[in-house]
């Protein structure tokens, strides 16, 4: 049920969001949500530390996920005081000596600046391009006191960096192995994972990470006419994708070497363009030849019937191509003469 309530991971054009959640035991104290405001120009979050292990624990968790939730997520403004009012509200529900810790986070990417408001969550790290670091943030636990002392930091943002919200079991063997700069957004979570599975690790463990993106818009055109051509194809296309998509690039390079394929059975002559649109590819393939029955194929290939057609297909000129594309791509679509295919992913 915790791992059902937790947003899902997020790639888009000016950021990418992943998440780690690792309970000590079989529930967790840990909770975490995002959400999207602002036409996605303003992502607002929080990721809460309830002091406790067990079911009981686990159900205050979730009474403040709502509580937490009908306040930070709704668009308004957050300053220091709102976080004051969850303070009263927190205390009528907490247990005699327990408290929670929590950190809110805000990234406006329209203004480039990223808001923290601490209560008791009190590191983050910031990953940037000619460092890493935990980085302190002061603030008092929530459920302590009526009036506990709550700190705002504003810090202004750039593209290529990461940032991870954490609860302390994360921080604290962070603390504990000593920070490893990677070199990828992807690289930060395999190194997170790993440490969540360290057996110093007694506590639970939940992580947020944002990269700020680059706006990305681009795009690779080639033209194909013989061996040379089509062997130096492979090796840009082999790395635009590993640049843009490394996590789709070996089943997108597949697609797109049979999309290359058909085209070159049929003609002497190939074009492709790739193109990277923020969260999505759209790769083109056209070739010189007199095309092929596209609406026969079509008709051939019924939604949800991949295995029942791959006999037939293998068969059929050209239909092993057509199948693995229709596979591995989000949309396939051909133009009228059979000549022209357009393969798009989102990414």
């Amino acid at each position: 049920m915790q791992q059902d309530s937790l947003p899902h991971p997020f790639v888009g054009d000016k950021v990418r969001v992943s998440t780690i959640f690792e309970p000590y035991s079989i529930v967790s104290g840990d909770l975490f949500n995002y959400k999207w405001f602002e036409g996605q120009n303003k992502l607002c979050g929080y990721i809460i530390d309830v002091c406790g292990h067990g079911v009981a624990t686990a159900m205050q968790t979730s009474t403040f996920k709502m509580m937490l939730d009908n306040v930070l997520l709704t668009g308004e403004k957050i300053e220091e005081g709102t976080l004051e009012i969850i303070n009263q509200k927190i205390m009528q529900y907490l247990y005699e000596g327990s408290f929670v810790a929590l950190l809110y986070f805000e990234f406006d990417l329209q203004a480039s600046v990223l808001k923290l408001i601490s209560a008791g969550i009190t590191l983050f790290l910031a990953a940037k391009s000619h460092e890493c670091s935990l980085v302190p943030i002061s603030g008092c636990y929530l459920g302590l006191i009526d009036d506990p002392d709550i700190e705002m930091v504003t810090i202004p943002l750039k593209a290529g960096e990461i940032y991870c919200m954490m609860s302390d079991g994360a921080s604290d063997l962070i603390e504990l192995h000593g920070i490893s700069k990677q070199g990828s957004f992807t690289e930060y979570m395999n190194w997170l994972a790993k440490l969540a599975e360290c057996p110093e690790r007694k506590d639970d463990f939940s992580v947020v990470c944002i990269e700020i993106l680059q706006e990305n818009k681009e795009t690779t055109v080639l033209d194909i006419q013989n061996d040379g051509d089509l062997g130096r194809a492979h090796a840009i296309i082999s790395e635009f994708l590993e640049r843009n998509v490394p996590i789709h690039a070996l089943t997108l390079e597949v697609a797109i070497n049979e999309a290359m394929n058909n085209g070159l059975y049929s003609s002497w002559r190939v074009h492709v363009k790739i193109r990277r649109m923020g969260a999505k590819l759209i790769i083109r393939v056209k070739d010189d030849g007199p095309g092929f029955n596209v609406i026969a194929v079509n008709a051939q290939l019924k939604k949800d019937r991949h295995e029942e057609e791959y006999d037939e297909l293998l068969e059929a000129e050209g239909g092993r191509g057509i199948l693995l594309m229709r596979m591995f791509c989000d949309k396939v679509i051909y133009n009228a003469k059979g000549n022209e295919v357009f393969l798009i992913k989102k990414i």
